[in-house]
C-alpha cells in the first residue's frame, strides 16, 4: 500500500514536471521551419530596398528588421490597402464624448470636433507597417505621412520612438511582438499576436533579407 502511494506521488510529480517544461518550451521559435514567399522577399526588396536603406540609417534600425515587417505586415505590395478596426473606432468615439478618460494618452480635447470621417481613419491601419491612425499623435505626424509618400520614414521613426532600443539590442523576438501587440514576446506560454507564426516568419525573413542586403 504504501509502495503504491509512493509510486503515485512520483508520477504526479514527473507530470507536473512535463507539463512546466512543456509550457517553457512549446513555443520555442525553430523558424527555420516555417516556410515563406520567396517572391515575395524579392518584390518587397526591390519595392523598399532605398527607403529602409535611408530610414535605418536615420535612426539606427536595422534595415532587415524593416523589411521584413514590411512582407509580414502588407506583402511588400506598393499600394496598401489601409485596415478599419472597429472595435478602435469604438474607443475613441467613447473618449471623444468623455465616457472614456483617453486611449493610450489621446484625450477628449484632442479629439473634439473632429468628424467621423477623420476619427475613422485615426481607427484604420496604414501603410507599408500597418501603423494605426491614431498612432501619428505620438510623433507628431500627419496620418497622410503614414501611407504616402514618407511612409516608411514615419513608420520607422514611430518604431524607433516604441521600441527602438529592442531592434538595437537584437532583441528581434520581442520587437515583432510588440509591433503586432503592443508587448514583448511572453516569458512563458504562447505569443499574443494574430497569429502564431507572426514572429517566427518575421525572424525567417529577416535572415531572408540579411542575405539579399549583404550579396547586394
Amino acid at each position: 500500500m504504501k509502495r503504491g502511494v509512493i509510486s503515485a506521488v512520483v508520477v504526479l510529480l514527473v507530470a507536473l514536471l512535463a507539463t512546466v517544461l512543456v509550457l517553457k518550451y512549446k513555443y520555442k521559435l525553430d523558424y527555420a521551419d516555417v516556410s515563406i514567399h520567396q517572391t515575395t522577399t524579392e518584390k518587397t526588396y526591390n519595392n523598399y530596398r532605398e527607403q529602409t536603406a535611408a530610414a535605418a540609417k536615420n535612426y539606427n534600425l536595422p534595415q532587415e528588421y524593416l523589411l521584413a515587417l514590411i512582407v509580414i505586415e502588407s506583402s511588400g505590395r506598393k499600394i496598401v490597402p489601409h485596415r478599419f478596426e472597429k472595435h478602435v473606432y469604438a474607443k475613441l468615439d467613447a473618449v471623444a464624448r468623455s465616457k472614456q478618460p483617453d486611449l493610450e494618452g489621446i484625450t477628449s480635447e484632442q479629439l473634439y470636433g473632429m468628424s467621423v470621417g477623420n476619427m475613422k481613419k485615426l481607427a484604420s491601419s496604414w501603410g507599408p507597417f500597418q501603423i494605426m491612425g491614431y498612432k501619428c499623435f505620438e510623433i507628431g505626424a500627419d496620418i497622410d505621412d503614414l501611407h504616402g509618400t514618407n511612409a516608411v520614414k514615419t513608420g520607422a521613426q514611430w518604431i524607433d520612438k516604441n521600441y527602438g532600443e529592442y531592434l538595437r539590442s537584437g532583441q528581434f523576438k520581442d520587437a515583432f511582438h510588440i509591433h503586432n501587440t503592443g508587448k514583448p514576446y511572453p516569458k512563458l506560454g504562447p505569443p499574443k499576436t494574430y497569429n502564431k507564426n507572426y514572429v517566427p516568419k518575421g525572424l525567417r525573413y529577416m535572415d531572408e533579407f540579411r542575405k539579399m542586403i549583404k550579396s547586394n
